[in-house]
């Protein structure tokens, strides 16, 4: 890479460290906040009033099924 690739690298680093731009959320993500929304419901969670414990559940239950509906799939 030649210096003024990272300089503009630099430059847009820093302009997005400014506005808070984060990337995008991939198909795997959506398709995760999904099923922690079905799992949320299952078990009548909201995820705005819930507690430190409920939360914790209900991210490991999604978490340990959604990753082993990927592998069986």
């Amino acid at each position: 890479m030649d210096q003024r690739e990272l300089e503009y690298l630099r430059s847009i680093e820093d302009h997005a460290s400014r506005t808070g731009w984060v990337a995008p959320l991939s198909h795997e993500d959506k398709d995760y906040l999904a099923y922690l929304r079905i799992v949320c419901k299952r078990y009548n969670i909201s995820l705005s009033k819930a507690t430190r414990m409920e939360f914790d559940f209900v991210t490991r239950v999604a978490e340990s099924e959604f990753y082993l509906q990927q592998a069986n799939a």
